[in-house]
């Protein structure tokens, strides 16, 4: 096969197996898919390094020594310090994109010697006609269907790959969990929700924005007020949906008898929990809606937050001396609602 035949199928299964789109891994399965043809000279990779592929080609049958199972693991011996300098995938990329290139070459009219030094032939089909030829129309074909695996497998490695697709075609919550675990540090993440709320049965249909998860439950928010999964909202179904790159940040406020004096910053979204002592309780008037999480709770003179947006809590502080500490989780910019 064409060494350009080689690269793009190399690429595309290292992309589908280990489930990545990082350049450095498709870089370093190209590479390792080039390294089979270094048994003869004529070749790309053997022009390159003329006076190895020289020496090979002069001592061994083209398919042999260089497009067997052992020349793949002494690949995975060699770039072993990979393994533990970077990580097992970027590791296996090279010896993947080398086996990769040899398993393609079964297709042709020579074969491989896959156990070499057992001299024994691997073809795929036992009719010479229906074998591949190098630069043949059958191989143009293989290419392009190559090329549109690999377009297809860097698309469905970024969504998380097929385990990814399936969980959010069915909408399993380890999926949702592991999509808001991976990005919520640097994008925004939305749920789109089917279910009820749990006080009426209302349809609770929906996207919400996540603004935490607790477990395999999530605390949602729309344009209508917050939401916890599983206490305000039964869901029958919830996927996850990446957003635009944003900050995720939390910062501990403390308060020691001074008053509420915290402002909105432009374009960001702040939620803040915990629990204060307020001089004057009697002021407090929170609103509640059976629909909505508990987001404030005043015992006494003991205001407890739990997810409050800063808007709210204003207007519920304004004019309080206070004492206690706050947990304020940012967001920046403000998603959309």
């Amino acid at each position: 096969m064409m060494a350009l035949t080689h690269s793009i199928i190399a690429a595309a299964g290292t992309s589908l197996i280990l489930t990545t789109a990082n350049p450095l891994h498709l870089a370093l399965a190209i590479a390792g898919s080039q390294l089979p043809d270094l048994d003869t000279s004529t070749s790309t990779i053997g022009q390159i390094l003329f006076p190895i592929s020289n020496w090979i080609e002069n001592r061994f049958p083209h398919r042999s020594i260089t497009h067997c199972f052992l020349a793949t693991a002494t690949i995975a011996i060699l770039v072993s310090p990979l393994y533990f300098y970077a990580d097992w995938k970027t590791w296996l990329c090279l010896p993947l994109g080398h086996l990769l290139s040899c398993f393609s070459d079964v297709f042709t009219k020579q074969g491989v010697q896959f156990f070499w030094p057992h001299p024994a032939w691997c073809i795929s089909v036992s009719n010479p006609n229906r074998r591949l030829q190098t630069g043949g129309t059958g191989e143009y074909w293989v290419l392009a269907i190559a090329m549109i695996a690999l377009i297809a497998a860097i698309n469905l490695s970024s969504t998380g790959g097929p385990t990814a697709l399936v969980g959010s075609t069915l909408g399993l919550r380890t999926n949702a969990t592991e999509t808001y675990q991976k990005n919520a540090a640097t994008s925004h993440v939305y749920a789109e929700v089917t279910g009820t709320f749990a006080s009426d049965a209302s349809s609770a249909d929906g996207k919400y924005f996540k603004i935490a998860g607790e477990g395999n439950e999530f605390v949602l928010m729309n344009k209508t007020g917050v939401f916890k999964t599983g206490t305000n909202i039964i869901v029958s179904r919830l996927t996850s949906e990446v957003g635009k790159p944003a900050s995720a940040s939390v910062q501990t406020l403390n308060f020691d008898e001074e008053e509420f004096g915290i402002v909105p910053i432009p374009n960001t979204l702040i939620f803040l929990s915990g629990a204060l002592t307020v001089d004057e309780p009697q002021l407090i008037k929170i609103p509640i809606n059976p629909k909505q999480l508990e987001i404030a709770k005043l015992t006494s003179t003991q205001l407890n937050l739990s997810y409050c947006p800063l808007e709210t809590a204003i207007k519920l502080l304004s004019g309080q001396y206070i004492t206690g500490s706050l947990e304020a989780k940012i967001f920046s910019p403000k998603p959309d609602l």
